[in-house]
């Protein structure tokens, strides 16, 4: 509690006085000061796993604060090939086996092209269906983590966008 002069008589009254004790003269209060007006959070994109807005990133249940987020960035990760590939050459080792007789009483081409012929096509099918992985990066000063994974590089480069729209408009 502080003390001030009354605007009427000049004598020391409280601030939290609502009347002056002294001459009756109703006594101003200070206003306090306003606090600031929160801005409105908007939404930038949203889709089933995805929400970016002015004040956050929400990914798969996982919510980032826009603040905290330094950079953002995609990355990949190439397709893993190594077994694909040990596979084939596995089936092109037996076609090789086959082709060579070794016994000619029990000799059966004809199994043994069609099993290795199989174990090849699977594994070029195999190698046809692994896809690159692609990654959204979020940076921070905690740390830099794999926000999103997806095989499918338009939708990664999309949210990368929006969010880099969401620090460099409303940070």
């Amino acid at each position: 509690m502080a003390l001030i002069q009354c605007r009427e008589c000049g004598q020391s009254v409280s601030t939290e006085a609502v009347a002056c004790p002294h001459c009756g003269a109703p006594q101003q209060r200070p206003v306090p000061p306003l606090l600031p007006v929160q801005p409105q959070e908007q939404k930038i994109y949203s889709d089933n796993v995805v929400a970016v807005t002015t004040t956050r990133v929400i990914i798969g249940g996982a919510t980032y604060a826009l603040r905290n987020i330094t950079s953002v960035k995609m990355t990949y990760t190439p397709p893993q090939l190594g077994c694909a590939m040990l596979v084939l050459l596995g089936g092109l080792f037996l076609l090789l086996l086959i082709i060579i007789p070794f016994n000619e009483n029990n000799y059966h081409p004809i199994v043994g092209c069609i099993l290795g012929g199989s174990i090849m096509l699977g594994s070029i099918v195999w190698m046809s269906r692994i896809k690159t992985q692609y990654h959204v990066n979020l940076s921070s000063a905690a740390g830099e983590v794999h926000a999103l994974t997806s095989k499918n590089k338009a939708y990664i480069e999309k949210i990368v966008v929006s969010i880099n729209d969401a620090i460099v408009k409303y940070k």
